[in-house]
């Protein structure tokens, strides 16, 4: 009998390596499921914004001020994640870009947005569309606009950057183009979306072609925190309390195909419950301080801090202080639910 098994192993052994040679594999050769789980790679972390800002300013030490200012970023840096970025599906970073520098204008196959925190005067140019932007202020670049940014103040301005480049990179699509000069040229009026979209409830009966002539690229920090306190007195998830996706209001659908942005309240006191959602999440802290517990362990934040919760991962948020908690938001949901991927669970 043993004698039996050996010689049926060693056969295997010969198959498998007859089928190596064909380019060919056999998945029941191995012992367990056909369909093996993944762990995920993403690991929860925590950054701190009082080792990040100074580390952002010092980096313009190392670049010489004027062209290149759209390089300048620090990126968060996932140690689970080979491609070193903030979740799998996710790249984070934060830009910082010193009064009178231009970023050269270009397009490339990410999806980005950016999210204003320090500093007046940025601008970015969409597709000749110019949004001048205050902290706050989330701007958007889909896949393939042609963009710019610069900065026409009198001091620096720092913002986040969101990008879907992880998934792009896996789909073997990653790629850029320059333009043929530093900016594109720019729309009579600024603003132009916002004249279109930026009313609610309201839409223009006709839409221009374009890759960006259906998107509302410019939504105001004024705006979303009105519309955050005008929840505080309603009912709200026992997951993640007072929550605000923005959305695109043509479609209704979320920004971005493959991320989503959100911001929401924490009221006083509030301790949300545990769950788990498919998707993964970085989180920025605007306003107040707190805590959540991700599979467990315990992340303080305080404003300016940034964490990673990901996917599958138990997690529930606190607000520690006497002042509402705000968070800003990155999340996958868009991709996952197109794929029939996303689930929440208590």
């Amino acid at each position: 009998m043993a004698l039996q098994a050996t010689e049926r192993a060693r056969d295997l052994e010969a198959y498998r390596a007859e089928l190596r040679a064909a380019g060919l594999d056999a998945p029941w050769a191995e012992p367990g499921p056909l369909i093996r789980p993944k762990a995920s790679a993403v690991r929860a972390r925590l950054w701190r914004w009082a080792e990040i800002e100074p580390l952002v300013r010092r980096s313009a030490e190392f670049m010489t001020p004027g062209r290149g200012a759209e390089r300048r970023i620090l990126r968060l840096d996932n140690p689970g994640v080979p491609e070193r970025t903030s979740t799998h599906t996710i790249s984070t970073a934060v830009q910082y870009i010193l009064p009178g520098e231009v970023a050269p204008a270009h397009r490339h196959t990410p999806n980005a947005v950016r999210f204003v925190l320090h500093g007046h005067g940025a601008y970015t140019t969409v597709e000749g569309d110019k949004c001048v932007m205050d902290p706050g202020d989330l701007v958007l670049t889909p896949s393939m606009t042609w963009h710019d940014h610069g900065n026409e103040g009198t001091e620096p301005v720092m913002w986040i950057d969101g990008l879907d480049s992880p998934v792009v990179r896996y789909l073997e699509n990653l790629a850029m183009d320059t333009y043929p000069e530093e900016r594109q040229p720019v729309a009579a009026v600024s603003g132009v979306s916002e004249r279109r979209y930026g009313t609610p409830g309201l839409r223009p009966s006709t839409v221009e072609p374009g890759r960006a002539a259906g998107h509302l690229l410019h939504y105001r920090w004024e705006a979303t925190h009105t519309a955050l306190l005008r929840q505080r007195e309603l009912p709200a998830s026992p997951y993640d309390d007072v929550l605000l996706e923005y959305v695109n209001p043509l479609t209704g659908r979320s920004v971005l195909p493959t991320l989503g942005c959100y911001v929401q309240m924490l009221r006083p006191g509030i301790r949300t419950r545990s769950h788990r959602e498919t998707s993964s999440a970085v989180y920025h802290v605007l306003a107040g301080a707190g805590h959540s517990l991700i599979d467990g362990v315990r992340f303080d934040w305080t404003p300016g801090d940034f964490f990673v919760v990901p996917p599958r991962a138990g997690h529930e948020h606190a607000n520690d202080g006497g002042d509402p908690a705000i968070l800003f938001s990155f999340q996958d949901v868009p991709l996952l639910t197109a794929l029939g991927l996303y689930h929440m669970e208590a």
